[in-house]
């Protein structure tokens, strides 16, 4: 009997004991020496990870892009992807709008930020809603020139819409819920010259077309590393024609690295399908100091933009932005021959726009740019390279 007894006390002994013992046994994690720690526990220890900073596209057209607005305490601002309103001139896969959030109160006691400032803040709880619907856009460019020589004027007009679809919604290779973009779009171009002769041969159609639809994916692969993809498939033709030529397929690859919570950097390539250049390379950094500032250090389209004012429930930002210009199209020359040809050009834009401080609104756009580097590529000449004038550029954008 007095076995039974010991044996029970020390059974009760240990089980009194044991959460002592496993309460001494847990552990914190150790404090982060880097950013870059930082964001890897973020991801390592369940705490939901905030969205990196706000996507910005690099290769749309800059004629309007939108800037998130200055995070108030205690709340999450969404990043809002830049609402691209063109598609040709431009680069696949940037004309993109940021899927609707729907904001839900943290726990008591639950810390509002695991980054210093500059970086978009997020609860550690919140629910996620998308619109099937994004937005719809449109931009007027008039590139000055009175058709005479080779002062080549030319008019371009763009629209288009967006929708997003769950892509890879919950996979682990898609941290920040990434919803695929799609984006048809129709643009419109007005040429007003240059001048032809029994010498000069260097004719244009008075107008071209781009119907395409364009997609788009930037992932956040891991809480370091993303991508930024775009795919877009397109008919470029007067309509007069429409052979193989007229076909183009562009498209993007860029890895994305979170260097610092301010910082990312980027590397990869873009597509064109021109005929003279088919290729370019994609490099460079985008820092956001502060909630309103942002430099695109970042080849082919650098821009540095700074928020100057407030308007309501808008924000108004100036910037300073250059783009390679440009696009391929076929036609049906004077002499009957369908010949492809390349418009490029090199512009630097001097523009303010607005933008709303929540995820839906009116945002508009105006920008006065010079252009240069202007030249016409005949596939099947003559001539097969034609320089035009230097020009000055004006362009306008709405979206909503």
């Amino acid at each position: 009997m007095w076995r039974f007894i010991l044996a029970w006390s020390m059974v009760l002994g240990a089980l009194q004991a044991l959460p002592r013992a496993c309460a001494q046994t847990v552990s914190l994690p150790s404090p982060a020496s880097s950013s870059l720690d930082r964001l890897a526990q973020a991801g390592s220890f369940g705490t939901p990870l905030s969205p990196p900073p706000p996507a910005w596209d690099p290769y749309a057209p800059q004629a309007a892009q939108a800037f998130p607005a200055s995070p108030s305490p205690g709340t999450w601002a969404p990043a809002q992807a830049p609402s691209a309103i063109s598609g040709q001139p431009g680069y696949p896969g940037y004309s993109t709008a940021a899927p609707s959030l729907v904001q839900t109160q943290a726990p008591a006691g639950a810390p509002n930020s695991l980054f210093p400032p500059g970086y978009p803040q997020q609860n550690s709880t919140f629910q996620q809603t998308m619109r099937l619907y994004q937005g719809a856009r449109g931009s007027w460019a008039y590139l000055f020139g009175n058709g005479q020589g080779t002062s080549v004027g030319v008019n371009e007009l763009d629209t288009t819409a967006t929708f997003a679809l769950p892509f890879f919604h919950n996979s682990q290779v898609n941290l920040n819920h990434a919803p695929l973009l799609i984006t048809p779009g129709f643009g419109l171009q007005l040429w007003d010259g240059p001048q032809t002769s029994a010498t000069m041969l260097a004719d244009l159609p008075p107008n071209t077309y781009d119907v395409f639809v364009d997609t788009a994916w930037n992932p956040q692969l891991t809480p370091v590393f993303g991508a930024e993809l775009g795919l877009r498939l397109g008919i470029y033709t007067n309509w007069d024609v429409l052979v193989t030529q007229s076909w183009r397929i562009m498209g993007r690859a860029i890895g994305t690295v979170q260097l610092t919570p301010t910082m990312v950097g980027k590397a990869g390539i873009v597509y064109l399908d021109r005929n003279l250049v088919k290729l370019l390379p994609a490099v460079g950094v985008t820092w956001t100091p502060d909630a309103n500032s942002r430099y695109d250090i970042f080849f082919p389209a650098p821009k540095a933009a700074k928020r100057f004012t407030q308007l309501g429930k808008h924000s108004v930002w100036g910037f300073l932005a250059g783009e390679y210009g440009g696009g391929a199209w076929t036609f049906r020359r004077q002499s009957g021959q369908i010949s492809p040809f390349d418009y490029n050009d090199v512009r630097i834009s001097l523009g303010t726009e607005f933008v709303p401080q929540t995820p839906t609104g009116l945002s508009g756009s105006f920008e006065v740019g010079y252009v240069f580097a202007r030249q016409l590529f005949f596939v099947d000449g003559p001539p097969q390279y034609q320089n035009l004038n230097d020009t000055l550029m004006l362009r306008l954008g709405l979206a909503y």
